[in-house]
């Protein structure tokens, strides 16, 4: 027994696993495709019936309004300017308030669409415009359709309708005006909404969000069906942010210069009255207006003042000059500086005497003081300085008496001032009140002209760098991103559901599944296969069922060794299973090795081999049994197969476990044993009666045969048991009906037969024979 599971008990490696595990899914590559076909198809009907939306941006400048000493100060102080200013923008163009405008300027509260068999396509400009003037209960509650039918009329819900006039319908009161002269149009749905719903709804889709984290260049997008929609909609909410932001400047301004103009008529009337009081302290007190004077008199004394200086200058200039023509030892030193001397005689001699002196000492340089040349200098000098003197004295005298007439003249107007009667303070004290109130009226008529210059060059905050724009790709729906999705779901559905089914299996699909539940060896796997011929190995002894029955009867020399005899029994769980077609093409294979072989018809309850070959069974086992025919009465031989004999069941027994207990059943065995070299026992299942629990004492080995996709798994349990507690001869177990897909993922060879039909099933249709009989087992 060792030996044969060494041989048989083979593709339990990791590699078969993978593969068992691969044709689960392999095989029903039908699903799949089908599955993701309809997959496909989904995803390709729910893209079309998705409206795509469209990205639109447009790009705008906020203005930096903070001073150049603003700037400088965050600089030294090694911060950065607050970015708060930006936030309120942002926060003001993602108002509601603003939104709103938008919505109502360009009447979005009202939109479009053409619906298809499976689209919707949204329309922006359909060339005619519906207004709701008087919304009803039923104005938002659904789309409404609307076809035009000339350029007078149309049909609004199924009623016809006039243009340009307000009409009262079921979505309340509404009206209806063209842009254009067309007559007809395609049929549309209109949706009516609340403006503040729709602004909501924009400002969804809406993003604001700076260039860079110290920029001040806003990117503002919006996602919208339609692009040219989405253009107007960005456009205008930026137009509508400048004019508010012009709005709010202009208010501010506008007050300002309403309150310099109150200023301004109330300093108007101040100042009336200050100027008469002027008049009236002049007109009572006789003064007269000595400003003028006062202020020659002060212009006289200061150029007198200034001659006064000039001459003092000029007299200290010449007692430099004299403290240097009476000092001998000046001989060397420079000349005094003859600072606002004007007079020309005695400049052209200190000139004179300048030169002398530097061109004797450049003499000195070469030739010694007591040469000629320098005694001659020397005298020159000395007489240059005696006529100087002579002429410094004479200027002297002429400042002098200059300087006293200046001193003279400047008395003289200082006691003028002086005598400025207290009443002209008294006046200045008033004028000083309408200097004041005057140097502030001009001052508030320069605010008002530049208050009014600023409210009439007001510009916004902000600058457009690009229009609105878009790059005309829908971003949604993603068709990739969908197509791969419903692909997915495509090839996710039937592997759940094969994954389900496999794991939800009860039934024997695998070798493995033999192996995992009983050590009893496999001596054979026997595909299925659709032919209806009940002798296939004879009928077709080409076909891949003949070559596995010639496996199967190879595989016989592992399990008994050969004799004169050989009584192989054939049994099974439960009926349905093969076992008679297993059993009687393998007495084929056996026969075509010109060995004689004969098979029972053991199933005494339900016998079925002699309707499928068409023989008689008027007499069989069960005459021989009861002791009223022979051997030779019972036996009969199959024509398709030379050698090769069969026993039918013969008429139904009531009582077949007791007739197989009398003795008469060793009796036909060792009968047969004299002239057979194979004996085949086809026995009624195991699991249903204990027949074959009687026969298998005459067995030499017992053949239980397993169907693929029939047998349960529990089933096998009953195998092991029998193995156990040894209860046949040699049991081996026939693996039959395999599919023949699954044979290449290591399951075996070949085709396989069986029948379907229950163990007690009373009515069988005796035209149709083995075919009935042997007829495929579907796979579930």
């Amino acid at each position: 027994m060792s030996q044969n599971n060494e041989l048989f008990d083979q593709g339990k490696g990791s590699e078969i696993n993978i593969r068992e595990i691969l044709y689960k899914y392999v095989k029903n590559w039908k699903w799949f495709l089908i599955s993701i076909l309809l997959s496909l198809a989904g995803a390709y009907i729910y893209i079309q019936s998705q409206i795509p939306q469209y990205n639109i941006a447009i790009n705008i400048l906020i203005k930096d309004n903070q001073n150049s000493a603003d700037k400088d100060l965050f600089q030294q102080l090694n911060l950065k300017p607050s970015t708060r200013s930006i936030d309120n923008e942002i926060q003001t163009l993602r108002s509601n308030t603003l939104m709103e405008k938008v919505v109502a300027s360009l009447g979005l509260q009202t939109s479009y669409f053409i619906k298809n068999h499976i689209s919707t396509k949204v329309v922006y400009n359909p060339g005619f415009k519906i207004e709701l003037l008087t919304p009803n209960a039923s104005s938002y509650n659904k789309p409404w359709p609307f076809k035009l039918i000339g350029n007078k009329q149309a049909i609004f819900n199924g009623k016809n309708v006039p243009l340009n006039t307000p009409v009262n319908t079921d979505a309340g009161k509404i009206l209806i005006s063209i842009a254009n002269n067309n007559a007809v149009s395609p049929i549309f749905n209109v949706n009516f909404n609340s403006i503040t719903q729709v602004a909501q709804t924009y400002l969804a889709g809406l993003s604001i969000a700076p260039a860079s984290k110290e920029a001040t260049v806003l990117i503002i997008t919006l996602q919208d069906a339609d692009v040219a929609r989405g253009k107007d909609i960005l456009n205008k909410l930026v137009d509508e942010y400048n004019r508010a932001t012009i709005e709010d400047k202009n208010l501010t301004t506008t007050n300002q210069l309403n309150f310099l103009k109150d200023r301004i008529n109330t300093l108007s009337i101040e100042l009336n009255s200050v100027e008469q009081n002027v008049q009236d302290y002049k007109s009572a007190n006789g003064v007269v207006d000595m400003g003028v004077t006062a202020s020659a008199f002060f212009s006289i004394m200061q150029s007198n003042n200034a001659e006064l200086n000039k001459i003092n200058i000029q007299l200290a200039t010449l007692n430099n000059l004299e403290s240097y023509l009476k000092n001998p030892d000046n001989d060397i030193a420079r000349l005094p500086a003859m600072q606002g001397i004007t007079d020309p005689t005695l400049t052209n001699l200190v000139v004179q005497l300048g030169q002398a002196q530097l061109h004797k000492e450049s003499l000195l340089r070469t030739i010694p003081e007591t040469n000629p040349v320098i005694g001659s200098i020397n005298d020159q000098i000395k007489a240059l300085k005696q006529t100087i003197f002579q002429t410094l004295q004479n200027v002297r005298s002429g400042l002098a008496l200059t300087q006293q007439e200046l001193k003279s003249q400047s008395g003289k107007y200082e006691s003028m001032m002086k005598a400025v009667p207290s009443k002209e303070r008294g006046l200045g004290d008033i004028m000083r009140n309408q200097i004041i109130k005057n140097n502030l009226f001009t001052f508030l008529l320069q605010k008002r002209e530049e208050t009014a210059l600023s409210l009439a060059s007001t510009v916004s905050n902000s600058r457009t760098i690009d229009e609105a724009k878009s790059s005309g790709i829908a971003i949604k729906p993603v068709k990739a991103s969908l197509y791969l999705t419903f692909l997915l779901m495509g090839v996710f559905l039937p592997f759940s559901v094969i994954t389900l089914k496999e794991t939800l299996n009860v039934k024997i699909r695998k070798r493995s599944d033999i192996e995992k539940a009983t050590d009893t060896t496999i001596l054979a796997e026997i595909s299925e296969s659709d032919e209806l011929d009940p002798l296939i190995v004879s009928s077709k002894p080409r076909s891949m069922i003949a070559e596995q029955m010639r496996a199967l009867r190879s595989n016989l020399q592992y399990v008994i060794p050969q004799s004169s005899a050989t009584v192989l029994l054939f049994t099974s769980s439960i009926s349905g299973e093969g076992k008679s077609f297993v059993s009687l093409n393998l007495g084929v294979s056996l026969a075509t090795t010109d060995k004689k072989v004969v098979i029972l018809e053991l199933d005494l309850r339900k016998p079925k081999l002699n309707l499928a070959l068409g023989i008689s069974n008027e007499i069989g086992i069960s005459n021989f049994l009861i002791g009223q025919n022979s051997l030779q009465d019972i036996i009969k031989p199959i024509i398709a197969q030379p050698g090769y004999f069969i026993i039918t069941s013969g008429p139904k027994p009531p009582n077949p476990a007791e007739l197989l207990m009398n003795g008469r059943i060793e009796l036909l065995i060792n009968e047969l044993k004299k002239e057979f070299d194979y004996i085949i026992l086809d026995a009624p299942p195991v699991g249903l009666v204990t027949d074959a629990q009687i026969l298998a004492r005459l067995a030499d080995a017992t053949f239980y045969v397993v169907r693929y996709n029939y047998t349960v798994k529990a089933q096998i349990q009953l195998i092991e048991d029998l193995r156990e507690r040894n209860m046949f001869k040699k049991l081996n177990i026939v693996f039959n009906a395999v599919d023949s897909k699954a044979m290449a993922y290591g399951y075996g060879y070949g085709y396989g037969y069986g029948y379907g039909y229950g163990y007690y099933e009373e009515s069988i249709n005796s035209k149709k024979g083995f075919s009935n009989f042997f007829s495929k087992k579907k796979k579930s």
